[in-house]
């Protein structure tokens, strides 16, 4: 039975105001007090000018409390990417001919699976199947993302064959990562077969066919 996680898709526009405020918090927890990252926090939330009217987000929620998200941006628009992280990379550019977007602040609240009695469940990777059937709905070859060598190897270990486009050293001197992560069929299926608990996964997939964003053709 595929319980227990549901994902939804927002704008920013549209996005319910405590829906925000806990999707802020739990990025500040994450990215400022976990790892230490250089971001930009008011009070007790982590917010950038990329949280705007170009933003969708991805949401795993489990029993009404937000559990895990990200964020994407198609790269006809600012992003990351082209607008901070070139000061860590040479040559850093995002591609214009292929519909693509860039995908940040992808995070999971360990803490809120383990008080949800959810570990042991592969719920990373039904994030991971979540933002590849995003990206598959709607149109894209896949997403780009500058990530930790941590987070790397997590792809990495989930089956997800992610293309190292650059390395770079961060504020902290740590090495960092320009990648393009492929969206497909067989993406899914590699990621699925791999995991131990395929049944639920598998389960999850299918629920996952009814992500839905009013703009999403």
């Amino acid at each position: 039975m595929c319980s227990k996680i549901e994902f939804f898709l927002s704008y920013y526009n549209d996005l319910h105001p405590g829906i925000a405020r806990e999707l802020y918090s739990l990025r500040r927890k994450t990215f400022l007090e976990r790892l230490e990252w250089k971001v930009e926090c008011l009070g007790g939330y982590e917010k950038d000018k990329f949280d705007n009217s170009d933003t969708i987000y991805l949401l795993g929620m489990s029993e009404g409390k937000l559990l895990c998200g990200a964020r994407f941006i198609d790269t006809r628009y600012p992003t990351m990417i082209s607008e901070v992280f070139h000061e860590y990379f040479e040559d850093l550019v995002l591609p214009i001919d292929i519909p693509c977007c860039e995908i940040s602040r992808l995070f999971l609240d360990k803490q809120r699976r383990d008080d949800g009695n959810l570990r042991g469940v592969a719920v990373s990777k039904a994030l991971f199947l979540a933002m590849i059937i995003y990206c598959l709905k709607k149109g894209y070859k896949g997403m780009y993302a500058i990530v930790s060598r941590g987070m790397y190897a997590i792809f990495r270990q989930a089956n997800w064959k992610v293309e190292v486009l650059r390395k770079g050293v961060s504020e902290k001197g740590e090495a960092i990562y320009y990648i393009f992560m492929p969206a497909n069929e067989n993406i899914i299926e590699e990621i699925i077969s791999k995991d131990r608990n395929n049944i639920w996964l598998r389960g999850m997939h299918r629920q996952l066919q009814g992500l839905t964003l009013s703009d999403i053709q």
